[in-house]
């Protein structure tokens, strides 16, 4: 991606550890000089004091949720911080929902001037029962890279590990302990999958847990529309498919396509993304090589 920056998310409930996170993550190297966008309901707070102390500029959202918003305010910042290589940490308030902030950034050009790098989530095991994990809380981490569980230290070492067990269970492949801020950061995960999320879970959340998904990287390949519908339509049948979202190019013109059982839609665009995201009852079992191969016949 030309002349991008880092962009971070970071989310959790309040309480959480955000703030404590956000204080290690700008005293490591790769955080070096970032600028930060907290969301706060107050006008003021002590936490932007506390971030201010390590991050090069501090701004504030204040009075309303970012991702309930129309975003305007968000976008101008990123516009403005967008003058200056530096990375961007994003911290949202505990009720925000990320996936409809990333679809906020996608909806708009912001994102060909930053590279979204990690989606962080922070969870209070402490807010965790070991047999139930707030569903709000699960949808936000399960929309994460990167899930970071704070005051772990404070359970029973049993209730820590079921509480462990649980979120695997729920899916949490990547669920690691922090401790004041601090945690392995060889855990972090390259690249950032949050965009493939927000466009797999955007516009179905209530259906996208039953889904599984797949998704294709098309920038080698010279597609048009019509031969994507023609494949479209076979593996429809074949995978039992529900939708198709995503970026394709031939040698002279890009489009952006979205499908379902029931149409094809394309419209040209500038973006290059160059993946494809494919949803429904089999989609996970649709590879690389059988996309393509389905092409070729």
């Amino acid at each position: 991606m030309k002349d991008s920056r880092a962009l971070y998310l970071v989310n959790g409930a309040l309480g959480a550890g955000k703030t404590t996170l956000l204080q290690y993550l700008l005293q490591q190297e790769q955080y070096s000089g970032a600028r930060v966008i907290e969301n706060e309901f107050a006008a003021e707070s002590v936490d932007s004091a506390l971030v201010a102390r390590h991050a090069d500029e501090v701004a504030t959202i204040a009075g309303s949720c970012i991702c309930c918003s129309s975003g305007d305010e968000l976008i101008s910042l990123l516009r403005t911080f967008s003058s200056s290589n530096a990375p961007v940490i994003i911290e949202s308030t505990g009720v925000a929902n990320s996936l409809k902030l990333i679809e906020q950034l996608i909806a708009t050009d912001i994102l060909e001037h930053y590279e979204l790098k990690q989606s962080f989530y922070v969870l209070d095991a402490l807010e965790c029962d070991v047999e139930r994990v707030p569903e709000a809380m699960l949808r936000e981490a399960q929309a994460a890279d990167i899930v970071l569980l704070s005051k772990i230290d404070r359970l029973p070492s049993e209730a820590a590990r079921d509480l462990r067990a649980l979120l695997r269970d729920r899916g949490l492949t990547n669920v690691v302990p922090m401790h004041f801020g601090k945690f392995d950061m060889t855990k972090l995960r390259s690249p950032s999958r949050a965009l493939e999320r927000a466009m797999l879970y955007g516009e179905d959340a209530q259906r996208a847990d039953t889904s599984t998904y797949s998704v294709i990287d098309v920038a080698a390949a010279d597609i048009t529309p019509n031969l994507l519908e023609d494949v479209w339509r076979k593996l429809q049948c074949a995978y039992g498919l529900r939708r198709l979202k995503g970026d394709i190019h031939s040698k002279i013109q890009s489009w952006h396509i979205e499908a379902t059982p029931h149409q094809f839609r394309s419209n040209e665009t500038d973006d290059q993304q160059n993946k494809i995201v494919i949803i429904g009852e089999r989609a996970h079992e649709i590879t690389h090589d059988i996309f393509f191969a389905e092409m070729q016949q």
